[in-house]
């Protein structure tokens, strides 16, 4: 199996290379492409893979197979030697929330004695999984503010290789589980990790480091953040959605928690009122079917249809009739998706649940329910009011 020589371990900042291919082969995107050495960083460690060019051709995607890093591509790259470029902005992006993960974690560690356990770095957002649900709203600003104060002091980040043995005698972070050689990611005075991954020279290329979310999850803490490019991208978000809803309402951004929950009262307020006000609707139609109805067999059967805007008022009406004795509904709604509603006293004689069913087994849809009340729809329109005068049927 071919060696590649990874560049990145020393050099994260490395945008073009040359290479000689030690070996191609058929793969599942064309061909698998191995060089003698690469800038290419393969997905690991909760990083993404980088994005680029061998020869001027797409690198698909990338691979490790023990010493090697195979770059699968569409066709074989031509020339010797070959020349890589990596995707720039993609890469510093890598190294910038990285980078930024580390200071973090290591701030979680110093300023609650949190423990990162696991890290994804994704598209938008990166994030991390402590190993505590506790950290409440003041330990995570104070560990964000040590961050920032560690990317303000501008501090060296230095890479460097130590046997295993020699490794595991130091102070990391955590321990390391490789064998051999171990690539060491130092921020100076502050973190020692073991890391695989590509990493900004000093911690002020991180930019600001921005807690977005956090989220307890079976006895963990998820913390997701952004570093950088992205932090500025999330500012000018939020600026420009505060800017837009404090001109909507009317008001500066700094009042529109209590703007905003002073009309969410409101709005419940008014949606409790529209809710007895349709339900009191719904038991006066009721009311008024129910004596219209004539009584067959000592009981009253009332077969109504609504339109398709009506659909609450049709299921409060079926549930209100049933509210006066020996009583049957029949309701159904019509639209382009159709609901039937049955529904009975309590303790009729009837079952609304094996009557619905039945109904929607003839004319399609589905449902189901109770003796009492049944619900169901999915019909096609045209036949809904052949579907109700089945169920009467059945009664």
């Amino acid at each position: 199996m071919p060696k590649t020589e990874r560049l990145y371990y020393t050099d994260s900042y490395l945008r073009e290379f040359e290479a000689r291919i030690l070996k191609t082969e058929p793969g599942p995107k064309g061909f698998r492409v191995y060089l003698d050495r690469t800038a290419f960083y393969p997905e690991s460690g909760g990083q993404p893979m980088d994005f680029g060019t061998l020869g001027g051709i797409p690198v698909l995607a990338l691979a490790e197979e023990d010493d090697a890093i195979v770059h699968e591509m569409e066709r074989q790259p031509e020339g010797e030697p070959v020349q890589g470029e990596i995707d720039w902005p993609r890469r510093f992006d890598h190294m910038q929330q990285h980078t930024g993960q580390h200071v973090l974690s290591a701030a979680f560690e110093k300023a609650g004695e949190y423990k990162t356990v696991s890290f994804h770095l994704g598209a938008d957002v990166s994030s991390i999984d402590l190993d505590s649900d506790r950290p409440g709203g003041r330990q995570i600003n104070e560990a964000e503010d040590l961050a920032n104060q560690i990317v303000f002091e501008n501090r060296e980040v230095k890479i460097s290789f130590r046997p295993v043995a020699e490794a595991q005698l130091l102070d990391l972070r955590k321990p390391t589980l490789r064998d051999g050689e171990v690539r060491l990611v130092e921020i100076a005075g502050f973190d020692l990790s073991a890391c695989g991954g590509t990493h900004v020279s000093r911690t002020g290329a991180i930019g600001l480091i921005a807690v977005r979310k956090v989220e307890r999850m079976k006895g963990l803490t998820r913390v997701e953040f952004v570093c950088g490019g992205r932090a500025l991208a999330a500012s000018r978000r939020d600026f420009q959605v505060l800017s837009e809803a404090a001109k909507l309402l009317s008001a500066s951004s700094t009042q529109l928690p209590e703007l905003i929950a002073k009309q969410m009262d409101e709005l419940r307020a008014a949606n409790r009122a529209r809710e007895k006000s349709v339900e009191r609707s719904a038991e006066i139609h009721a009311q008024k079917l129910w004596q219209s109805t004539p009584e067959q067999d000592g009981r009253r059967v009332v077969s109504h249809f609504f339109n398709e805007d009506e659909l609450q008022e049709g299921k409060k009406v079926a549930h209100a009739i049933a509210a006066h004795p020996a009583a049957i509904a029949l309701v159904g709604v019509k639209g382009k998706k159709t609901f039937l509603y049955f529904s009975q006293t309590a303790g009729g004689g009837a079952d609304m649940g094996a009557i619905l069913k039945q109904t929607v087994a003839k004319f399609g849809g589905k449902g189901g329910g109770t003796k009492d009340f049944a619900q169901g729809g999915g019909m096609d329109e045209s036949r809904l009011e052949e579907a109700l005068a089945f169920a009467e049927s059945l009664l």
